[in-house]
């Protein structure tokens, strides 16, 4: 990301990855931030004022930072508002989310129980005939590294959504499935919107007083069909990809097992991530091939325990 300092920045994004940009950046000298939701226009946001897109070019700013999943639409809507002479910045994914200085998977004892995980669920979804899919950064990993990508910071998996309630059964059932440290806990919640659930996300972290290991999430996301595509649904853009991928599986190698791999696996990836034989530390949401809008007009959020 270039140097931002001295810059008067106007954030474009009054969201999550919004409140995690600006707690890992406080030096900056943002002005305010800039959002298309009418009910947080005129409010504050972390103490900076929220405006319209329309009054950017009123801020003063040099420079805006897009701090929201939806990069390109929000491109488009600077060059309409007559705004594109502004230089744009598109934060990388990992300082997005909040984990710019964090590499859990290049830490021993996280990547070893992050491994023993992968294996653990694989070995319970295989004998109960359910397909769980390597996906994403995991599956790059997996395909490029024959291991976990050392500056990713969670693991992938996804699962077709005929089996997602059965899986959801199945970890709830096996919970002692999970590998086991002194000092570590296991968190597993179910994500829905809607009242659909669409992710079950099982997070390590450590017990109160410990600091074994550096907290990592592991989310296996729902995989539902729609007009000839497998789309990954959630509160970040919609993935999505041919369904042919989706209809079987290539067997992979990582850990010492087998596991499961998008059908034409390679071709997966060239898909999601054009490019993905480079490794590419920072990137951001905008280098994804393919995302799409929403299937809610908005998400609304509810997570319980499993």
């Amino acid at each position: 990301m270039q140097d931002l300092q001295g810059k008067k920045i106007v954030l474009f994004g009054a969201g999550k990855s919004g409140g995690l940009f600006i707690e890992q950046n406080l030096a900056l000298n943002i002005l305010a931030v800039a959002d298309n939701d009418p009910g947080k226009q005129g409010g504050l946001f972390n103490g900076y004022p929220v405006i319209a897109a329309q009054q950017i070019a009123q801020s003063g700013c040099e420079v805006i930072v897009i701090t929201s999943v939806w990069s390109d639409s929000i491109l488009k809507q600077l060059a309409e508002l007559g705004l594109d002479h502004l230089p744009t910045v598109i934060p990388g994914k990992r300082e997005m989310k909040g984990m710019r200085d964090i590499h859990p998977f290049s830490h021993p004892l996280t990547k070893r129980l992050a491994s023993e995980l992968v294996i653990a669920l694989n070995t319970l979804t295989d004998a109960a005939g359910i397909d769980l899919y390597l996906d994403f950064g995991t599956l790059l990993g997996a395909l490029r590294e024959g291991d976990f990508i050392a500056w990713d910071d969670d693991i992938d998996f996804s699962v077709n959504a005929e089996q997602f309630e059965r899986l959801v059964g199945l970890v709830r059932e096996n919970r002692d499935s999970l590998p086991v440290h002194e000092g570590v806990l296991w968190r597993i919640e179910v994500i829905a919107t809607h009242g659909v659930d669409f992710a079950i996300r099982i997070t390590c972290d450590n017990a109160e007083g410990s600091d074994a290991i550096i907290p990592f999430e592991t989310d296996i996301a729902r995989r539902v069909r729609r007009d000839g595509s497998a789309v990954v649904i959630g509160a970040m853009p919609e993935w999505f990809c041919p369904e042919r991928h989706f209809d079987g599986f290539d067997p992979v190698q990582l850990f010492g097992t087998t596991l499961k791999a998008p059908s034409d696996a390679y071709g997966y990836l060239d898909f999601v991530y054009g490019e993905w034989q480079v490794p590419k530390k920072d990137m951001s949401f905008a280098d994804y091939n393919h995302s799409g809008e929403v299937l809610f007009e908005h998400y609304d959020n509810s997570i319980r325990a499993l």
